[in-house]
Order: structure tokens, then C-alpha cells, then sequence
């Protein structure tokens, strides 16, 4: 069983009882969430790793904010799909050992709007397209791609940014080396009210 399997398992397991024909469905999802994420991960081992990283923080901002067991099962799905429209972005662009250029990164930004697309064509999943279409959207409105201020982001989406902006802090990516957690935690403090939720960046700070 790969490390995706196994943290879907174990997510399924966590995730609030259910009828039989629930249960089947939720044996759907977590079947179709593993195809995707392995696809993702023999496109870009990176990627995948790093979206597993998210969905383990993620549910613990979920449980520091007070979300329901059911809102929380729905939060690690999308973090954990929240970068499936990169299958969309040649890893040439994903690996590149520079700053993008202006044309690279609208390629990459893409991906939010394909990895919508991408779930909105699967049963058990469709309802999650709106979150993973969001997950780059700012508290200020200066985000991408629909430019969304503040509460008009799903909450979902303002938690997987958050917890994205952190671990991308804290991980050595191919242009530069990791940060040190302080200074990670330093500078998501500083983008509460303008990149971040504050209520977000309150928990993300707490659950860490």
C-alpha cells in the first residue's frame, strides 16, 4: 500500500459512521482520490508528497477552529487534491531552479482552474471543485483566479492556503532552500488580514 493509500485508509476510517450505501460511496471516493494522487505523483513525486503534508496540518487547523468531523473529512480531501491540475503543467515548469517567468507562471496558475475542472466530472468529488478552484485566492482579494475577498472564499480553501504558504516556507523548493519554522511562522503572522484569514493564521499558529 503506498503512503496515499494509506493516509486515505486511515482518513476514511476517522471520517463519521455511516449507512452502508455511505459507506460504499466513501469507498468510491477514496478510490478515485488515489488514482488521481498517484497519477499526480508519477507526473511529480514533489507535488504529491507535498499535498500529503498538507492534508495531515490541514486537519489539525480543522480541529484547532472547532469544524465538525465531517467538515474536517472534507478539508484533508481537499488539500490533498488541492494541486491535481498540475497533471495539466509540464514538470519541466514545476522543476525549474529559477523564479517563473511571467508566461510560466500564468502556466501554473492554471492549475487551480483545471484541477476545478478535472473534479468536477467525478461522482463524490464534484462538490469539492469550487474549494481546489479557490485554494490560491488571497484574504485581500488579490488572488487568483477569481479575485475573492475574504468571506466569499470557502473556508476549506482559506485553510489549504494558509497551510500551503507554510509548508512551501518550510521546504526546500528548486530556487531556494527551506526557512527556518520561525521565520515561517513570522512571516504568515505578518500576512494575516492581507494573504491570510486571521482566524487561520490564529490556528495554524496554535495547532503547529
Amino acid at each position: 500500500m503506498t503512503d496515499t493509500a494509506t493516509q486515505l485508509a486511515t482518513l476514511v476510517e476517522r471520517s463519521p459512521a455511516a449507512s452502508a450505501a455511505e459507506a460504499d460511496a466513501r469507498d468510491a471516493i477514496e478510490r478515485a482520490v488515489t488514482e488521481l494522487v498517484e497519477a499526480l505523483r508519477s507526473h511529480h513525486s514533489g507535488t504529491a508528497d507535498h499535498s500529503n503534508r498538507l492534508a495531515v496540518h490541514c486537519r489539525r487547523v480543522g480541529l484547532e477552529l472547532g469544524l465538525r468531523a465531517d467538515l474536517v473529512f472534507e478539508l484533508e480531501l481537499v488539500a490533498i487534491l488541492h494541486d491535481i491540475g498540475k497533471l495539466a503543467v509540464p514538470d519541466t515548469i514545476l522543476d525549474l531552479p529559477r523564479p517563473l517567468n511571467s508566461r510560466e507562471r500564468a502556466m501554473v496558475r492554471s492549475h487551480t482552474i483545471h484541477g476545478a475542472e478535472i473534479l468536477a466530472e467525478i461522482a463524490g468529488l464534484a462538490h469539492l471543485a469550487p474549494f481546489v478552484r479557490a485554494s490560491h485566492e488571497r484574504w485581500d482579494g488579490t488572488g487568483y483566479p477569481d479575485r475573492l475577498l475574504g468571506e466569499q472564499i470557502p473556508l476549506a480553501a482559506r485553510i489549504v492556503f494558509t497551510v500551503d504558504a507554510f509548508d512551501a516556507m518550510t521546504n526546500d523548493r528548486p530556487y531556494r532552500g527551506a526557512l527556518a519554522h520561525a521565520e515561517a511562522r513570522r512571516r504568515i503572522a505578518a500576512g494575516a488580514g492581507t494573504a491570510f484569514d486571521p482566524r487561520v493564521v490564529r490556528a495554524l499558529l496554535a495547532a503547529l
